[in-house]
C-alpha cells in the first residue's frame, strides 16, 4: 500500500504556523499604535504612562519600530524560519518584557495593560509546545509581581495590587494551558483528517469506476485515473460533449439515473449521475466500461447456472444409475435379438456419457480452493508423465519434452496442474492418433527468453481448431465431439485461473493445436 506523505502534512502545519505568526505580528503593531494614540491624546492619556511618561514613550516607540521591522521582514522571510518555535519564543518574551515596562510606566496591574498579555500567552500556547510554553506564563507572572514590588516601594500602589497580580498570574497559566490543549487537539484532528483524506484519495484513484465532479459551468473539479483513461481528454477541462449533454438531460429529468454513452474513443460507457449537497451545486458522475458490466453480469449468470446445473445433475444421477443398471440387466437376457441388444448397448453408452457430464458438473461445484506451492517444473513433469503413461489406456504413446532451462520453479497447486495436463494430453493424443495414426505429443516449457515468464505448451499433430470455432473453445458445454461433454477445456481454464495462470490456444507449426499455460509469478 502506498505510504502516506506525512511530510506534506508537516509542510501544511508549518505554513499555518507562519501565517499565525504574521497575523500575530500585525496585532502587535496595532496595539502598539493604539497605546501610542492613548498616550498622545490629552483626553485619554490618564490611562497610560502617567507614572513614568519617559519610560512609556521610549518603550512604545521602540516597540513600534521593532514590530514594524519584523512585520516587513515576515513578507520576505521563509516559512520554515517563521514556523520555528525559537522565533515565536523570542517574539513572546519580547512582548512580555515590553508590556511589563508599559504596565510599570502606567501604574501596574491597575492600569489594565496586563490583560493584553492574555493574547500573547494564548499565542504562545498555540505556537510553542511542551514545557517551554509553560515557562512563558511563569516569566510573565514573575515580572508582574516584581513590577508591583517596585511600584509599592515607590509608593505608587498598595497591597491590594499584589492580590490582583496573583489573580492575573493564575489567568496567565490557565490561558496558556488551555490554548496548548486546544492546539494539541487540533493538530491531532488535522492529522486524522489528513490521513482519511489520503485514504479516500487512494481508494478513489484506484477505483476501476471513473469518477468526475462537474461544477455548474460544466467544468471538471475532480477526475480520477479511471475517468481520465475512459474519457481520454486532451486536458482536464475539455470534456466529451456527449457526456455534458447527458448531464444536462439528467438535470431536467433526475429519474433517469444512468445512460450509455460513447465518448468517441472506442469505449462504450455507462454513466450514472448524482447531485452533491454542497453550497455550490455540483454533479457527481460515475463511469463504467459497459463491457466490464456485461462481463460481471455474465459471471453472475454463469455462477447461477453452475449452481442450477449442479442441483439438476445431482437429481438426475440416481435415476440415470437406475436406467443404466436396468439396461445392463436387460442386455444380459438370452431372449433378446440383435436389434434389441444394440438398443441396450446404445442406452449403456449414452448413460456413461451422461454420467461423465454429471461428474464434471459436480466436480465444478465441489472444486476445492487452490493450494499453490513452489515446484520445480522439469522434476514435476517427469513424475507426471510416468503416472500418466502408466494409467493411459489405449495405443502406445509418444511424448517428446523440451524444457529450457532446467530447474525452473513455478508456484501452482500440483493437483490442479495434474488435472489440467491430463485433460490436455488426452485430448492431444486422441486428435493426433485420429489424423496421423500415432498417439504423440510435444510438451515445451520453461522460462521465456528475455523475460521472467514461465510456461508449459502442449502441442498435438491433429487438424487443429478452425478459426470460426476458436471463440467458443473454452465455453462450457461446447464440443465438436459426439461423445464429448464440452466441459474439459472449460474446467482446465478455470483451474488455471484459480492458480493465477492463463490457458490459451493457438495454431501450432505442426498444423495441430497448441495449448499454452502461462504462469504469473511475483
Amino acid at each position: 500500500m502506498k505510504q502516506f506523505d506525512q511530510s506534506f502534512l508537516e509542510e501544511q502545519q508549518k505554513a499555518q504556523r507562519a501565517t499565525i505568526f504574521r497575523v500575530y505580528n500585525y496585532y502587535r503593531v496595532l496595539i502598539a499604535f493604539l497605546f501610542l494614540f492613548l498616550f498622545l491624546d490629552p483626553n485619554l492619556n490618564t490611562f497610560v504612562g502617567q507614572v513614568n511618561p519617559e519610560l512609556f514613550r521610549g518603550t512604545i516607540l521602540t516597540y513600534i519600530v521593532i514590530n514594524s521591522i519584523i512585520g516587513v521582514a515576515t513578507l520576505f522571510l521563509s516559512v520554515n524560519f517563521l514556523a520555528r518555535p525559537v522565533t515565536a519564543i523570542i517574539a513572546v518574551v519580547g512582548d512580555i518584557i515590553a508590556l511589563t515596562f508599559l504596565m510599570s510606566a502606567s501604574g501596574g496591574v491597575s492600569s489594565g495593560l496586563g490583560n493584553f498579555l492574555f493574547f500573547t500567552l494564548a499565542f504562545a500556547g498555540g505556537m510553542i509546545h511542551g514545557r517551554v510554553s509553560t515557562v512563558l506564563p511563569a516569566i510573565a507572572f514573575i515580572l508582574t509581581i516584581y513590577n508591583e514590588f517596585y511600584l509599592f516601594f515607590l509608593g505608587e500602589n498598595n497591597t491590594q495590587a499584589f492580590f490582583q497580580a496573583g489573580l492575573l498570574g493564575i489567568v496567565y497559566f490557565v490561558t496558556n494551558i488551555l490554548f496548548q490543549t486546544l492546539s494539541r487537539q487540533l493538530r491531532s484532528r488535522q492529522s486524522e483528517v489528513f490521513t482519511l483524506e489520503q485514504i479516500n484519495n487512494l481508494i478513489i484513484e484506484g477505483m476501476p469506476t471513473g469518477v468526475v465532479v462537474l461544477n455548474n459551468d460544466r467544468e471538471p473539479r475532480f477526475m480520477n485515473q479511471a475517468a481520465e483513461r475512459y474519457l481520454a481528454p486532451q486536458n482536464r477541462v475539455d470534456m466529451p460533449e456527449v457526456l455534458l449533454d447527458s448531464v444536462d438531460t439528467w438535470k431536467k429529468d433526475p429519474l433517469s439515473r444512468s445512460v450509455t454513452i460513447n465518448p468517441g474513443n472506442g469505449v462504450e460507457l455507462v454513466a450514472s449521475f448524482s447531485e452533491l449537497n454542497t453550497p455550490v451545486a455540483e454533479t457527481l458522475v460515475f463511469l463504467e466500461d459497459s463491457t466490464e458490466v456485461q462481463r460481471q453480469a455474465q459471471q453472475l449468470k454463469l455462477a447461477s447456472l453452475g449452481r442450477l446445473s449442479a442441483s439438476i445433475a445431482h437429481e438426475i444421477r440416481n435415476p440415470l444409475g437406475a436406467i443404466s443398471h436396468a439396461a445392463q440387466l436387460l442386455g444380459e437376457s438370452e431372449n433378446l435379438d440383435k436389434a434389441d441388444a444394440r438398443l441396450c448397448e446404445i442406452i449403456q453408452n449414452h448413460s456413461v456419457r451422461m454420467n461423465d457430464v454429471i461428474e464434471n458438473v459436480l466436480q465444478l461445484s465441489r472444486r476445492r480452493a487452490a493450494e499453490p506451492r513452489d515446484i520445480v517444473l522439469d522434476e514435476w513433469l517427469r513424475d507426471f508423465l510416468v503416472d500418466f503413461e502408466t494409467g493411459y489406456q489405449g495405443a502406445p504413446i509418444q511424448i517428446d519434452t523440451q524444457l529450457s532451462p532446467n530447474g525452473v520453479e513455478i508456484k501452482v497447486d500440483p493437483l490442479h496442474l495434474s488435472q489440467v495436463m491430463a485433460n490436455l494430453c488426452q485430448n492431444g493424443l486422441r486428435y493426433s492418433k485420429k489424423k496421423t495414426g500415432e498417439a504423440k505429443l510435444t510438451i515445451r516449457g520453461g522460462r521465456e527468453r528475455g523475460t521472467n515468464t514461465r510456461h508449459l505448451e502442449i502441442i498435438d499433430y491433429g487438424d487443429g481448431v478452425s478459426e470460426e470455432l476458436e471463440a467458443n473453445l473454452f465455453e462450457p458445454f461446447y464440443t465438436t465431439e459426439t461423445k464429448g461433454t464440452g466441459l474439459g477445456l472449460y474446467i482446465s481454464k478455470e483451474l488455471c485461473a484459480s492458480n493465477d495462470a492463463n490457458l490459451s490456444y493457438s495454431r501450432a507449426e505442426t498444423g495441430g493445436s497448441s495449448f499454452k499455460i502461462t504462469f504469473v509469478q511475483d
